[in-house]
């Protein structure tokens, strides 16, 4: 019998929260969708998640052609960090402090 994976607790940063705010209902939608994926440890080939060059501490995960999702999976818990567009993904290379109330640890 297969063994069941357990879901992924969630932090979301207020960047995230208000970049998810602005985007349209159907991006938004595709949003919810990776997100779901990674919460349930499901991902798909389609999603590309990779780390994000040089310090490799934050992924990005493919969410449609232009948009991608920022997070870090740490301690049994998706740290979603941002959702941006594929050519500001750069600005996630390094490790960034105050992104979360409680920090990944």
């Amino acid at each position: 019998m297969a063994r069941k994976k357990e879901f992924l607790g969630a932090e979301f940063s207020d960047r995230f929260k208000e970049s998810y705010a602005v985007l349209s209902h159907d991006r938004q939608k595709g949003v919810d969708k990776v997100i779901l994926a990674l919460m349930k440890q499901e991902v798909t080939p389609g999603m590309r998640v990779k780390p994000i060059e040089p310090e490799k501490f934050y992924y990005e995960a493919r969410i449609n052609d232009g948009d991608r999702l920022v997070h870090r999976v740490e301690a049994g818990r998706l740290w979603v960090v941002d959702v941006v567009s594929h050519d500001d993904i750069g600005r996630y290379g390094k490790k960034m402090a105050g992104l979360f109330r409680a920090p990944p640890p």
